[in-house]
């Protein structure tokens, strides 16, 4: 029996809307996890983090390659310049055949808007830029407080790999958006926000500019103090969030004299 070209269409669309995300996605995402070291009852397991094993990882082998994405030009008007990620996706324990999304030791526990409800907030953005989830359901994040329930997507699409397109009106100037994730439901057993992460673009800001802003000041060694002497630099974690400038694996005064050499950059 021959099945219209239609149906076969409807049905194609319906698994494609059902299935899991694959790890063959060539573009990059942070991805919501709990537990960051993976050891059961320790002091971060209700801790949330934005994993960033995938950040600037698609911009290849080149001199900014795990430092910043370049925007290009495109022929659309206002937000001329532009690229497709990274995205953001979750941490699970139900299908193994997902790749770098499954990992039963750092997943949240249970359902998206059963057992927990993941927003991602928009807390920091330069002028000039905006992120857009064009897919359904769209929306535009333009300013700081601006934010998506990931876990409300998640629940509504079964499937938690969205993909973003960050614009902005120039390909030139040191561009910059900081997320969180927090747990919004309220429950005695509630995640913890994890800290934030920058995404930057177009160039890499001054070394020691930490909370990105493309000046170097207090705020900046407030951040290289709570890294201090850490010796878990590494891309899985954005070098300490660009803490250990030098991207040797560690803390340390090598790159307290890298920010110290910008100190108030540029100046006031």
């Amino acid at each position: 029996m021959k099945v219209p070209i239609i149906t076969l269409l409807s049905m194609s669309f319906a698994l494609f809307l059902g299935a899991p995300a694959q790890a063959d996605c060539p573009l990059d995402h942070l991805i919501i996890g709990c537990n960051r070291d993976g050891i059961e009852d320790t002091a971060d397991d209700k801790q949330l983090f934005l994993g960033c094993s995938q950040k600037y990882r698609h911009s290849g082998e080149t001199e900014y390659a795990r430092w910043f994405y370049p925007l290009n030009k495109s022929i659309f008007p206002g937000y001329r310049y532009r690229i497709g990620e990274p995205g953001f996706d979750v941490l699970q324990s139900a299908n193994p055949h997902t790749g770098y999304t499954y990992d039963p030791n750092r997943a949240p526990i249970g359902a998206p808007m059963v057992d927990y409800s993941f927003v991602v907030e928009c807390v920091a953005l330069s002028p000039g830029l905006r992120a857009v989830h064009k897919n359904y359901p769209q929306f535009t994040i333009s300013e700081a407080g601006d934010d998506f329930c990931h876990s409300d997507i998640l629940d509504l699409r079964n499937d938690g790999h969205l993909h973003m397109s960050y614009q902005a009106t120039d390909g030139n100037d040191l561009r910059w958006i900081t997320f969180r994730v927090y747990d919004e439901l309220e429950d005695e057993d509630v995640y913890e926000p994890s800290e934030p992460v920058t995404i930057v673009f177009n160039v890499a800001p001054p070394a020691g500019d930490l909370v990105v802003d493309g000046t170097v000041d207090v705020p900046d060694l407030t951040r290289l103090a709570h890294h201090w002497l850490a010796e878990t630099s590494s891309p899985k974690n954005d070098y300490c969030e660009r803490a250990d400038a030098n991207r040797d694996g560690a803390v340390n005064m090598l790159d307290f004299a890298l920010l110290a050499s910008n100190w108030r950059t540029p100046p006031d």
